[in-house]
């Protein structure tokens, strides 16, 4: 065996334990709760030690923390490739948007993993976690610039609109939804969906012109792209 191929082999290794151990972390937080799954029952659900698992993340928020982060940062080189929609109701792109984030968000981890993580940024905001948490919440109102900038947006009164406030705005409207969602185990996606275009379709409508409303469109650097 090549001498180069070995540490390429031993990293390839690592990141399959890696995996391992995120992988059974995140069912075994949603079978028995956070708080509830130790750390030595990861290491004997993936076959490893207990140092092994504090090597890799120091700590069970650690686990939590790389789930939540590489989970979000995958969803969210994923929506970057979505198809774009146009020429459809605002309302609908918005809601298109934030129905995604928010079946991502399940994908990702359990309603009960995203319930600890919320409370915990409430308990103990001075924690690693609950910084982690809210630079997650950073990043996600980021990709919601991304994805809103490519349009043409005109408002009633004629001046431009400034998308990071859009995107802030539109995020506050949709937490609500999202955490009724993650705490109210008979809500489904469809049920959050109606709460959330109940809650932006007013915001909307006082905002930007009836055309931006009806037939939004793509930016004219969008089309030329």
């Amino acid at each position: 065996m090549p001498q180069d191929a070995e540490p390429g082999l031993r990293d390839r290794k690592k990141a399959r334990r890696r995996d391992d151990i995120i992988a059974a972390a995140i069912e075994l937080f949603g079978k028995k709760g956070v708080d509830a799954t130790t750390i030595a029952d990861i290491a004997e659900a993936c076959d490893v030690s207990a140092p092994t698992i504090f090597n890799y993340f120091g700590s069970k928020d650690g686990i939590l923390v790389a789930l939540v982060e590489e989970g979000t940062q995958r969803k969210r080189e994923r929506g970057s490739r979505r198809p774009r929609l146009e020429g459809v109701p605002l309302a609908t792109i918005v809601l298109d948007l934030f129905s995604e984030v928010s079946q991502e968000t399940l994908d990702i981890a359990s309603r009960r993993v995203w319930r600890y993580a919320e409370a915990a940024v409430i308990r103990r905001p001075e924690t690693n976690l609950s910084e982690r948490f809210r630079d997650t919440s950073h990043l996600l109102i980021e990709s919601i610039v991304e994805r809103l900038q490519i349009y043409e947006l005109h408002t009633r009164t004629g001046t431009p609109m400034d998308i990071n406030y859009l995107s802030s705005v539109l995020y506050d409207l949709w937490m609500p939804c999202y955490l009724n969602l993650i705490t109210d185990p008979q809500m489904t996606l469809a049920d959050h969906d109606a709460m959330l275009l109940q809650r932006i379709t007013p915001f909307l409508t006082y905002v930007f012109d009836d055309s931006t409303l009806t037939a939004t469109r793509l930016s004219r650097t969008e089309k030329r792209a």
